[in-house]
């Protein structure tokens, strides 16, 4: 079948909507929306043309579906917790351990299922990956994006397992997070001397150049750092980058200062 998205078209997509996105929160409830579009294209197309045979059937519910299937559960897994109104790390330290209690719970009560997914076992798909063989206490608590006309018995399974290894080294890098915030920093006698925005600015275009954790690392994360380091205080980042966005003429002036800056001590170096 010709509608579904490849793996790397559905990526591209999603890393837009990360990259344009300023908050951790938006970037969430972003991408399940797309999730949850694509899925319903699908199932228009598969109610529309149906499968020619039962391997291509397979083949959409085992791989194709999962590719947003997956990166829904695991988007309103993270959303929830972005949702969580305590800003207590007490509180936020038991709650992701909760979490992560529930996921290894999780694959010790799903262990014969998840053997059969790592060890790469295909002689159950047609019954795991078929809608012929979907019962009415299978369908039983299911959540909101399960469909009966538009699953098997075991494709919302298979997800729940992929979104899980995803999410499990996310809470456990939050926890570390945590772990390494109350702690005491070092103090620094460095003090940034620059107009505050230029700072934001200079936060902003490393996190979107990639160069801090691939471009996934959070922005109010990285300023916290920079705040540590030097010393200040960055309040209503997000309306000092939305002000950025609004300059007229040249929008990223302390960089260009920098580079030009920067470019002159080169040529200077050239020339002793």
């Amino acid at each position: 079948m010709d509608f579904f998205l490849s793996k790397e078209q559905f990526e591209q997509e999603i890393q837009k909507i990360e990259e344009t996105s300023q908050t951790q929160l938006l970037a969430c409830s972003r991408i399940i929306k797309y999730c949850r579009e694509v899925l319903e294209t699908y199932k228009l197309e598969i109610r529309r043309r149906n499968f020619s045979s039962v391997s291509e059937e397979i083949t959409f519910f085992k791989k194709h579906k999962q590719i947003p299937l997956v990166n829904l559960i695991l988007n309103l897994e993270m959303r929830s917790l972005e949702l969580e109104p305590s800003t207590s790390e007490k509180y936020r330290r038991k709650l992701l351990n909760k979490k992560i209690k529930k996921i290894s719970k999780f694959f010790l009560r799903n262990r014969e299922f998840h053997q059969y997914v790592e060890l790469e076992q295909t002689f159950m798909d047609e019954i795991y990956y078929t809608r012929g063989f979907l019962t009415k206490v299978e369908a039983q608590d299911a959540p909101l994006y399960w469909d009966a006309e538009f699953s098997t018995s075991h494709d919302l399974l298979l997800a729940r397992f992929r979104a899980y290894q995803k999410l499990l080294p996310y809470l456990q890098r939050q926890l570390l997070k945590l772990e390494v915030s109350s702690q005491e920093p070092a103090e620094t006698n460095l003090n940034w001397t620059a107009p505050t925005v230029a700072l934001i600015e200079l936060i902003y275009a490393l996190h979107f150049s990639g160069a801090i954790n691939n471009g996934s690392a959070d922005i109010i994360a990285i300023a916290k750092v920079f705040e540590k380091v030097f010393n200040i205080r960055l309040d209503n980042i997000y309306k000092k980058f939305s002000e950025i966005k609004g300059r007229k003429g040249r929008r990223t002036k302390f960089i260009d200062e920098l580079i030009r800056l920067f470019e002159q001590r080169l040529s200077w170096d050239e020339e002793l």
